[in-house]
């Protein structure tokens, strides 16, 4: 008998995990159990690390490392970092394994329990044929969506059995709409899906991975919505060695490759700036202009360039190697945009271009050296609800400015999205 607890490790967003939550202990005193699980928890590989037994300490702890696990990144990395992206997937591949199990264990309901709370789906009946309400399904197309899901996951005919074979037979619908959330972020693709009379035809394998899928774009938020408040507040000092610990665990360079490809580094992307930093790069009025450059374009270009991660950001030079960064690419667009001001910035307050350097970390100078980098504070991009405190005519929403809360966020999202497309890089 599976106890009801046990859906907080198969939706850690659910309200059973939630009440486990408000219970936690103060970080100070988590238990150190709980902690190195938040670590190991991004290279778990085996059943064994993946299934968790029925106490409720060790659901408890499931559910603590979880949130952990996600705050510990946040603290150290940005939205859609190497960081995030190996906390999401191994959260997908946990929820995917633990669905799978429990259907082969007889724990059907428990499992479709979960998973209507997020998407809406209807079973097929087996009367007289296969139907979908009015509409027969014919056995050929139910027979070559079975053997198309076998071959999708490189199951042979020799190592079918019979708990596993019913995770590939068709056996549930749902209106394809309700896939939104996934086909925006290309976890779904509509022609890879039986649709009839605009119903997608799926197995429980496709089920269990759609909902996985659903709790991976989850726990992204979640990492953004985290990033964003440490971005205003600051994280803990054991959250951020945490988080170091889980940064040291990103796989070699050459699987990077093919697992992070939508991780925003390298050059700036102009086109995929958020309208305030547009605008401060085209040059404002003497109201807005000091925050408009040396607040604004000074932390918000240095981090998109260059996308810090993986230790707690103190120093520029911990990041970079050459400050050619600084020098060629960085500076060059600040000191632009200033001299676009009116009347230009610089002409009326010279001193203002040390201020630049010193907000970038190299304390007040106008020839930055790597050396010289943590002499002065690295200022951090100011969230969006500052900016329009400190510089309301910087602010020109639009529909994505409506569902983030930092600029930098904004530029990592329209990074990504386009990056999915194949755009980019």
């Amino acid at each position: 008998m599976v106890v009801p607890e046990y859906v907080a490790i198969l939706d850690p967003f659910a309200q059973e995990a939630q009440e486990i939550v408000r219970r936690s202990p103060q970080l100070d005193a988590m238990p150190p159990e709980v902690i190195e699980r938040a670590i190991n928890r991004v290279k778990w590989k085996s059943p064994k690390e993946m299934v968790v037994d029925l106490s409720a300490s060790a659901i408890q702890a499931e559910v603590w490392s979880f949130y952990m696990m996600c705050q510990a990144t946040a603290a150290v990395s940005f939205p859609y970092s190497r960081e995030a992206r190996l906390v999401t997937d191994a959260t997908k591949e946990t929820i995917k394994y633990r669905m799978y199990d429990l259907f082969k264990l007889g724990h059907e309901d428990l499992c479709l329990d979960v998973v209507k709370r997020s998407f809406k789906f209807v079973r097929l009946e087996r009367n007289d044929g296969i139907r979908l309400g009015d509409i027969e399904i014919p056995r050929a197309d139910y027979f070559k969506l079975r053997d198309r899901q076998l071959a999708d996951a490189g199951i042979k005919e020799k190592e079918i059995d019979d708990r596993m074979l019913p995770q590939y037979v068709p056996k549930y619908a749902m209106r394809w709409g309700n896939l939104a959330p996934l086909l925006r972020h290309r976890l779904a693709e509509l022609t890879k899906l039986y649709i009839v009379d605009g119903w997608a035809v799926i197995t429980p394998h496709e089920l269990w991975d759609f909902f996985a899928n659903f709790i991976g774009v989850k726990t992204e938020d979640y990492i953004t919505s985290l990033y964003e408040r440490f971005s205003d507040t600051g994280a803990p000092e054991k959250l951020l060695n945490i988080g170091e610990r889980i940064s040291a665990l990103i796989p070699p360079e050459a699987e990077l490759r093919e697992r992070f490809m939508r991780v925003p580094r390298g050059r700036l992307r102009p086109e995929f700036f958020p309208p305030c930093v547009k605008k401060a790069l085209g040059g404002v009025g003497a109201g807005a202009r000091n925050y408009a450059i040396t607040v604004l374009l000074t932390s918000f270009l240095s981090y998109a360039r260059v996308s810090p991660s993986g230790k707690a950001v103190t120093r520029m030079a911990d990041f970079i190697d050459e400050i050619s960064v600084v020098r060629e690419e960085i500076a060059p667009l600040i000191f632009e945009a200033a001299e676009r001001c009116n009347p230009p910035f610089f002409r009326d307050q010279p001193q203002e271009k040390a201020s630049i350097f010193y907000h970038l970390g190299f304390g007040m100078t106008t020839e930055p050296r790597l050396e010289d980098s943590g002499r002065s504070k690295w200022y951090r991009v100011p969230n969006c609800r500052k900016i329009q405190l400190a510089a309301p005519p910087l602010c020109e929403q639009d529909e994505l400015c409506r569902n983030v809360k930092s600029p930098l966020t904004y530029y990592h999202r329209r990074f990504v999205g386009q990056s999915s497309l194949g755009v980019g890089e």
